[in-house]
């Protein structure tokens, strides 16, 4: 998704800690049934006061915008959201570099459609985050004058492409196995928009953008697509859009993510099901858009459905011949490329940051009701 990113973390306040107390042992009888009466009155009226408060907050990392999400379709409904054993907490997804950033500090639990970039990165770097779902892969398109129908055809030419993201990625992953590089110019931008925009000037002959970049370039010029993210995907170049986790929590709280991943999971159920329309249009308020805007942007969405969630994660958790472990491989490369990483981590040690067995759980019946 996005490249790089001023940082601006804000540390999460510390929780209260709950220290037991001991009772003491009164010697004549009165005293004592009056403290054991007053025990028990205690522990019903506080029960109900401080069991929230013991509650963790799970802050999650989500986009904005058009296109809806399993989490919007939580938030925006209280039977999927009260499943998970957590006060929730959602702050905007601006860039992949930050959240992992805020992830890092401490202030976010958990991020939502984050790419390849920015998750290799943080593995080389040693970073404490751990995938649990696939949760799509980009909406980008190869858009280019009519004349062009072929890829020869962009020898000599220069295409605008959002520096250092997972499209940046896709589109060299690409033009490599067209025998391409070195033969046409890729131009770096600071959004896609900017993109979209160059292309549509004339200043770059082609752009590689999605959502109204693409609209735009199609309407206004006629250009048409000639290889989406989806189909290299399917090359062997995966951008793949991920559900991450603080290691930490993976590890101190499993069922609460395992309870969250399930919620992931009904929730994108929901969203591509029969009745997609309703749930889509309910998500208006949490995605700052008009509820047939959602509707529409996100149907065809290229979402990792259920059924594909095991095929790209792997069928054992840590399996370092996993579809997404050969991604981040070979994201690896492209980010020492870039400067971002002196070394491409191994498989060895992406794997561990891979861990399907939440998914395998929840496909498996291993869900509340």
């Amino acid at each position: 998704m996005s490249s790089t990113a001023n940082l601006d973390v804000t540390q999460r306040p510390q929780l209260p800690v709950y220290k037991r107390r001991r009772r003491r042992i009164y010697a004549t009888a009165a005293v004592a049934g009056a403290a054991a009466i007053a025990a028990v009155v205690s522990a019903i009226t506080g029960s109900s006061s401080s069991g929230s408060a013991k509650l963790p907050t799970f802050t999650i990392s989500v986009s904005q915008g058009t296109v809806a999400s399993p989490d919007s379709i939580i938030e925006s409904q209280s039977s999927l959201s009260k499943l998970i054993p957590a006060h929730l907490h959602y702050v905007p997804f601006d860039a992949g570099v930050t959240a992992i950033a805020e992830m890092e500090s401490g202030s976010v639990q958990a991020i939502s459609g984050v790419g390849n970039p920015p998750t290799t990165e943080a593995i080389g770097k040693n970073a404490a985050v751990t995938v649990v779902m696939g949760w799509g892969f980009d909406d980008d398109q190869l858009l280019v004058p009519a004349s062009v129908s072929s890829p020869a055809q962009l020898s000599g030419k220069s295409i605008g492409v959002l520096v250092g993201s997972s499209e940046d990625y896709e589109l060299l992953g690409y033009l490599a196995l067209e025998h391409l590089t070195g033969k046409v110019k890729v131009v770096p931008f600071a959004s896609e928009p900017a993109a979209g925009a160059a292309a549509l000037s004339g200043a770059v002959d082609a752009a590689y953008v999605y959502g109204a970049p693409a609209t735009d370039l199609i309407s206004q010029k006629g250009f048409h697509s000639l290889i989406n993210a989806e189909q290299i995907a399917k090359l062997g170049i995966p951008g793949l859009d991920v559900i991450a986790v603080a290691t930490r929590v993976v590890k101190s709280d499993p069922k609460l993510v395992q309870d969250y991943v399930c919620a992931e999971l009904q929730g994108s159920r929901d969203m591509t099901g029969p009745d997609a329309a309703r749930y889509l249009a309910a998500t208006a308020a949490v995605q700052g858009a008009s509820g047939s805007q959602i509707v529409a942007a996100t149907k065809g969405y290229p979402f990792i459905s259920p059924s594909q969630q095991l095929y790209w994660l792997g069928s054992v958790p840590n399996d370092a011949n996993s579809r997404i472990v050969q991604a981040y491989v070979q994201t690896g490369r492209f980010l020492v490329a870039q400067g971002r990483l002196t070394a491409a981590p191994s498989a060895a040690q992406i794997a561990p940051h891979i861990d399907s067995s939440f998914v395998q759980k929840a496909l498996a019946g291993g869900c509340a009701s």
